[in-house]
């Protein structure tokens, strides 16, 4: 969509933070919603040391958009952690994106900020010698070819003077709190999903005394960046659960989970071949995909509502000899074995996992049908990669009276109900919401939390009776015959 973006004038200021090493540059703006409503703001960006513990680093410059609040009384701003990728600030210069926030910007400013690393291209490693062959075959296969990526990625990293060990936790919550110092704010509360909430935990670490109030969104803590394989067991047992009490899925699959052993095996004795287009040239290439890469496919997927309902079909179809979903679904993933991300893979494995977690998920992975591929590719990369010291112990449980919210969706299989439920322990003030029929990504849209009990929460009300779901139900689409309602299908 374009972007509608409207001046009243431009401010430039330049200004030196507590640290003296923070500079700041800020734009007046005005931005506009599909209602045509006006909302005031300021972006800039926050010049930083990449490493602040090496004197020879680099200067990287972190995007950031404050929107002015709608109330006449506002509270404590908002600072908004994204997960993912780590961008936001898009979301304030496009209208639609932008009418999102107006529940929450009747309560207080926001201010969104782009997490390190968001716009360097150069953080990325290229695979450009073609298409590794067996990486969606096996595991073995999979991690030879990721630590010899690795090592390359490393070694282009050096040769262009970037430091990876400062993309971390605290590097980041250091950028947010020199970001606030800058700006004149002593108190605020923070808003984290997914990945930005382990910066949002680690802020309320480092920075208690600054923060009123924290959503914490599929909450990954600091030490639970490795997952254990029983999680992604458990959560397709409950698809499957769901898939063989659906009457028209359960005429042609009567066990999902079975259907899935079966397939697996097939695509172990004999990989599938599809053909996807290289995402650099665009040109045809004939990839194989083994039961390795069935369970890489699922493990991204699966608890995505948008994808679950075309799972039963997928299984099915493969076990036909049809790949044409499987096709669109390696085409969506292919780019894992060309890319890597220098910060994101620094960022995963420093939060990492304690000695005893570590152990559970090896002993986990002999146990599971997928193996250990919840941790791809951040357990592949370990060996090779350089060890960044932080300024506390991850494996430590966070203990904090800050006043929190937790939100997590039923359907998560990335930070699920239980790994929650383990942090909340530490949290003497929180509240969790679960909300039904939600993954990874929809757990903060349902209309209860997303236009209730968030901003009722940040306006410091009770929101614990508070009841969501995402949609009223999972509809499965049907295994066999014409079917819509999934981007795979193009009308089969």
């Amino acid at each position: 969509m374009t972007k509608t973006i409207f001046f009243i004038g431009v401010l430039i200021v330049s200004l030196s933070n507590a640290f003296g090493q923070g500079k700041l540059n800020l734009k007046q703006k005005k931005f506009k919603t599909t209602g045509e409503s006006i909302i005031s703001g300021d972006v800039g960006y926050l010049t930083v040391p990449e490493n602040r513990l090496n004197p020879e680093s680099r200067k990287i410059k972190i995007k950031f958009i404050r929107l002015k609040s709608l109330s006449k009384n506002p509270k404590e701003p908002i600072l908004y952690l994204e997960g993912g990728g780590g961008a936001s600030t898009s979301e304030a210069e496009n209208p639609k994106f932008l009418d999102d926030w107006l529940s929450i910007l009747e309560v207080a400013d926001l201010i969104l900020i782009d997490r390190r690393g968001t716009e360097d291209r150069k953080l990325i490693h290229i695979q450009k010698d073609g298409y590794p062959e067996n990486f969606l075959v096996s595991e073995d296969a999979a991690n030879k070819y990721y630590q010899k990526f690795t090592k390359e990625a490393l070694s282009s990293f050096e040769k262009k003077g970037i430091d990876v060990q400062g993309y971390n936790i605290v590097e980041h919550a250091k950028d947010v709190h020199e970001l606030t110092t800058a700006l004149g704010i002593d108190r605020y509360s923070i808003f984290g999903f997914s990945f930005g909430t382990s910066i949002g935990m680690t802020m309320m670490k480092l920075y208690k005394e600054k923060i009123v109030n924290a959503v914490l969104v599929s909450a990954d803590g600091p030490g639970q960046s490795f997952n254990y394989p029983s999680y992604l067991d458990h959560h397709f047992q409950k698809i499957a659960q769901m898939a063989n009490q659906d009457e028209a899925i359960n005429e042609e699959v009567p066990d999902l989970s079975k259907l899935l052993i079966r397939v697996m095996d097939k695509l172990t004795n004999e990989p599938a071949v599809v053909n996807v287009k290289h995402p650099l040239n665009k040109k045809s290439i004939q990839v194989k995909v083994g039961s390795y890469g069935l369970g890489m496919i699922l493990r991204l997927d699966i608890d995505d509502v948008s994808d679950i309902p075309v799972i039963p079909r997928l299984l099915h179809s493969i076990d036909q000899g049809d790949h044409s979903i499987l096709q669109w679904f390696v085409q969506k993933r292919i780019r894992y074995a060309i890319g890597l991300p220098g910060h994101g893979i620094n960022q995963g494995i420093v939060s990492g996992a304690s000695p005893e977690r570590w152990a559970r998920i090896q002993h986990e992975a002999k146990e599971s049908l997928f193996g250990n591929v919840v941790n791809f590719p951040f357990s592949s990369a370990v060996p090779a990669w350089p060890e960044t010291d932080l300024s506390f112990d991850t494996s430590e449980p966070l203990q904090s009276d800050v006043r929190t919210l937790f939100i997590t969706g039923d359907l998560d299989c990335r930070t699920p109900v239980e790994q929650v439920d383990e942090l909340t322990k530490g949290f003497s003030n929180s509240t969790h919401l679960v909300v039904k029929n939600a993954g990874h990504e929809q757990a903060k849209w349902a209309g209860a939390i997303w236009n209730g009990a968030i901003p009722q929460f940040f306006k410091g009300e009770d929101v614990s009776g508070i009841k969501a779901a995402y949609t009223k139900e999972i509809k499965f689409i049907s295994v066999t015959g014409p079917a819509k309602g999934h981007p795979s299908l193009d009308g089969k």
